[in-house]
């Protein structure tokens, strides 16, 4: 070959003639021939090695494996290969520069000496020593993941499995590789997850996440959540599938029992509603006679003591009911079935009502309330006035209790938040005992007082603020608290709510717990209407005679269903009291067999009463063909309001009675 084409190439090329001792052994080489590369790697000042002896030019050549290799091929007539084995050939020395570097060699025979060709491939074992680290960095976190981790060719081999793949299956590490993935998968699943590859391949998606169900070597089928992607290989010149596995039975047995342990509580929950519906229907029926008994015994001719015996007993009833009610209230929100009901309403007037209504019990006790409304409230907005009532009403209640003497303050100011929305804030402020700072956040516990005294002192079941922070909540607001003990305490209630620009009249249904006074009949100038009273319940009938007797009404009475629509069928009644919950046959069938028929009362007044007292039910009732609703215990005031109502939409009519 031409010497300038060697000097060109980027190798070293040397020719080396054996130096011998006395006793035949080669002590030293002789450079015969070195090609420009050579010269340049061991005199890189210039020159030529050609003629002079390598261990002159560095001694330490000569512990070198260079040296010994070139020794045995000498003698052996072999050719020797190196690698690696120079990577600090001469540590001392003129050589010194080239420590560090990686050569391979190749040593061939040539006549008495031999032939070296090296080149530096330093580079190149750096880069491999890189990979290999890289390697096995990604091959220890392969094997110490948690999930399941198989790296499979395009013809479904496996070419690689984890640690956690082979506990999860049950294989012996390494058993898996080179087999087909339909080793470990059901048919139908590999199918699934070829295709996959297959849109993978053509670039339709590039990761799938889906159920798999893989096969353990006992048979046993396990569920895994796998998340199939691919790479490309240019080494191997093919597309490699990557599919990582989480063992999901864990997880699916833990959704499996959160599923029945909430199935559990719902049906719990269900339970004591209806078991709390019940005993709200059964409690109202006896409190129906007391406080309307009650209530007939105040327009009789009293002792003053008499009048005070009777004051006490409506309101102690009055307290049970309240409490009752709370109870109901507390239960239908901790059932997520509290409805609220946004109405336009007039802010203003509302809160001097709530006002008003405590007004009587705050001078009893020489506390005047004091309302204060910023011009920043708005005079009408949507809100639940219901509700409103009932959280302002427990605040002002709660002030009023525990003051003594002084104001309370009543604050209602407004933060407009744009698009009409509005932020309702109200404080109700008392200087009364003040509540200490590690008790403020028991009181909005259900059933919870900061003071255990507290309920003996003042009464109340605990639940009044718990139920009013619940509703306000649902409003979109929050009640919190600032207190001082013995100096009073700051309650403020926040609501959210929508300003109404137009002005018209404000409705708000009535509902079987308001109490709104009425105009009662009078006792000249017409027939008096008469009335059926339909109850299973003796007492409540009588209750209801009572209160109709007093107001000049005409009074005929039946026990069931039954009987009603046997007196209806050859009787006139210009209304009905019609009980809903009756023996033999209820107050709703009743009265669809009246509406269906075509006797003389077939279009007759029906009111429904009843001892269901939840939100919505005067609705209901109405929808389902009844004309007025009155829940037990009957409020004198609010039945002959209802009664007057319908009786002004029909009217009594004497000549249809004639008829």
């Amino acid at each position: 070959m031409d010497e300038t084409i060697i000097d060109m190439l980027p190798l070293t090329i040397v020719e080396l003639a054996p130096v011998r001792d006395d006793h035949g052994k080669i002590v030293d080489f002789i450079w015969v021939y070195a090609n420009e590369m050579s010269n340049r790697v061991v005199l890189p000042e210039g020159g030529s090695i050609v003629g002079q002896r390598v261990c002159d030019i560095d001694p330490a050549y000569r512990e070198s494996d260079m040296f010994a290799d070139a020794v045995l091929c000498i003698e052996t007539g072999q050719p020797r290969e190196l690698f690696n084995s120079s990577r600090t050939p001469t540590p001392h020395g003129r050589l010194k520069h080239l420590e560090g570097t990686v050569v391979r060699y190749s040593i061939m025979p040539k006549g008495e000496g031999c032939v070296i060709c090296s080149v530096e491939i330093t580079d190149l074992v750096h880069a491999r020593d890189e990979a290999n680290d890289w390697l096995e960095m990604f091959r220890s976190s392969f094997d110490h993941a948690v999930q399941a981790i198989t790296l499979t060719t395009e013809t479904s081999r496996i070419i690689y499995a984890n640690q956690a793949l082979y506990d999860l299956l049950g294989y012996a590490p390494g058993e898996l590789d080179g087999k087909s993935t339909q080793v470990i998968m059901r048919p139908e699943d590999h199918a699934a997850v070829v295709k996959a590859g297959t849109k993978m391949w053509g670039g339709k998606i590039e990761q799938q996440i889906r159920d798999l169900t893989l096969i353990a070597k006992s048979g046993e089928e396990i569920v895994v959540s796998n998340a199939l992607s691919s790479i490309y290989s240019e080494v191997r010149g093919e597309r490699i599938f990557i599919s990582h596995g989480r063992d999901v039975r864990a997880d699916r047995k833990l959704a499996h029992d959160l599923a029945s342990a909430v199935q559990r509580a719902e049906h719990a929950t269900q339970l004591k509603s209806e078991f709390l519906a019940n005993m709200s229907h059964e409690l109202r029926t006896p409190l129906n006679g007391i406080l309307g008994m009650a209530q007939v015994l105040t327009g009789g001719d009293l002792s003053s003591a008499q009048a005070e015996q009777v004051s006490i007993i409506l309101e102690s009833g009055q307290s049970l009911l309240a409490i009752l009610n709370d109870i109901l209230d507390l239960s239908k929100i901790e059932a997520g079935r509290m409805e609220l009901s946004f109405v336009e309403s007039d802010l203003r007037h509302k809160l001097a009502r709530v006002c008003k209504l405590y007004e009587p019990i705050a001078e009893d006790k020489g506390i005047r309330l004091r309302l204060v409304v910023d011009p920043s409230v708005p005079s009408r907005m949507m809100l639940d006035p219901v509700r409103l009532r009932q959280c302002v009403g427990n605040l002002i209640s709660n002030a009023v209790k525990f003051a003594d003497s002084g104001d309370i303050l009543i604050v209602a100011t407004a933060d407009a938040r744009g698009d009409d929305a509005t932020r309702l804030t109200i404080h109700v402020s008392d200087n009364g005992c003040g509540i200490p700072a590690e008790k403020v956040a028991q009181i909005f516990e259900s059933f919870v007082q900061a003071d255990g005294s507290t309920t003996r002192k003042y009464g109340g079941s605990g639940l009044g603020l718990p139920i009013s922070r619940k509703l306000a909540r649902m409003m979109g607001g929050d009640i919190t608290v600032a207190s001082e003990p013995g100096k009073g305490s700051i309650f403020t209630l926040t609501l959210e709510g929508q300003i109404v620009h137009q002005e018209k009249p404000a409705f708000v249904p009535s509902s079987g717990r308001d109490t709104t006074a009425g105009n009662v009949p009078s006792e000249g100038g017409r027939v008096a209407p008469r009335v059926l009273v339909v109850d299973d319940n003796a007492i409540n009938r009588r209750v209801a005679r009572s209160f109709l007797d007093q107001n000049h009404y005409e009074v005929e009475e039946a026990s069931d269903g039954l009987q009603a629509l046997a007196r209806l069928g050859s009787e006139i009644f210009d209304l009905v009291l019609m009980d809903i919950n009756m023996p033999e046959l209820d107050g709703q069938r009743a009265l669809d067999r009246l509406r269906a028929g075509d006797g003389p009362n077939a279009g007759v007044p029906v009111i429904a009463l009843t001892a269901d007292s939840m939100r919505g039910d005067r609705e209901k009732y109405i929808a389902r063909g009844f004309n007025g609703y009155v829940s037990k215990p009957i409020d004198q005031r609010s039945i002959l309001t209802v009664m007057e109502s319908c009786l002004a939409a029909s009217g009594p009519d004497p000549e249809r009675r004639i008829a």
